[in-house]
């Protein structure tokens, strides 16, 4: 959430927000004039949200299936999702990406916190164990070239940070003021 730096007064989505707890974190980073949307595809995960969280003013969870269209433009300042888009289908993390830049201001900013598909060596080994034990339906995520994707839908500014001697990634990227 550092990276994101939620400001007060500021509109920020939880993408995929699970639980709510990043959630109600960057709520607490906005204030009372900010304004915080917790989205995730899993109607569970969005009562426990409500049922947690839901009390807190400025924050709405909503039941929403990311990769398709969203009724959000040009809206949200930051957007911030965590160990989410390695779950996405692969065919349809485009689509999220889109939909996420769609849904920023001019020079707003999403995070994304997630395994870093990039890995070598004994990391990659690793985490391969570990996603045929737990991700099987996910392991096309190491050929996913983020950083080309978030290019490719006009993303701008992208700065990668290796965490956890590269097991994961925290990836910055800006959308442009044009």
């Amino acid at each position: 959430m550092e990276v994101l730096a939620p400001q007060s007064g500021e509109k920020i989505l939880d993408l995929c927000s699970g639980t709510g707890r990043v959630a109600s974190w960057i709520a607490q980073a906005v204030g009372k004039e900010g304004e915080v949307v917790g989205m995730d595809i899993s109607k569970r995960m969005v009562e426990v949200a409500k049922r947690r969280y839901g009390g807190l003013k400025k924050v709405v969870f909503l039941h929403k299936d990311v990769t398709k269209p969203w009724q959000y433009q040009n809206y949200f300042d930051g957007i911030f999702t965590s160990l989410a888009i390695h779950e996405l289908p692969e065919k349809k993390r485009l689509g999220a990406l889109e939909h996420s830049f769609r849904a920023l201001k001019k020079k707003g900013r999403m995070v994304i916190a997630d395994f870093n598909p990039q890995v070598s060596g004994i990391r990659k080994t690793i985490r391969l164990a570990f996603f045929k034990l737990f991700e099987r339906d996910n392991l096309n995520f190491f050929s996913f070239d983020q950083n080309e994707l978030l290019k490719k839908v006009g993303f701008e500014w992208i700065e990668t940070l290796p965490v956890l001697s590269g097991m994961f990634q925290i990836t910055l990227a800006r959308r442009p003021i044009d």
